[in-house]
């Protein structure tokens, strides 16, 4: 909770993103544009290979899902989740 309120609950990928964009001049649309807000804390350095460093807040930064994902490269359309029936037909 200390990460994400140091970072104000805004994805620094994102945040990071922007800044570039602007840096570059670069014009982004629709959802590129847009800071989403974060909901996981990612370590840096992997928790795998130092474990010491898990608790950092140098190594601690805030992401939203999507971007946490992509870091991982783990595939965003595998995480979809199903609709559900709104009911069973019982007849």
């Amino acid at each position: 909770m200390q990460i994400l309120e140091r970072d104000h609950y805004e994805c620094q990928d994102c945040r990071k993103r922007l800044r570039d964009a602007v840096a570059a001049g670069d014009i982004l649309r629709g959802e590129e544009k847009k800071i989403r807000r974060a909901e996981e804390v990612h370590h840096i350095v992997e928790l795998k290979e130092h474990p010491e460093l898990g608790l950092e807040e140098d190594n601690l930064i805030s992401l939203c899902v999507p971007c946490h994902n992509l870091r991982h490269g783990r595939a965003p359309r595998r995480f979809k989740r199903k609709k559900k029936l709104v009911s069973k037909e019982l007849w």
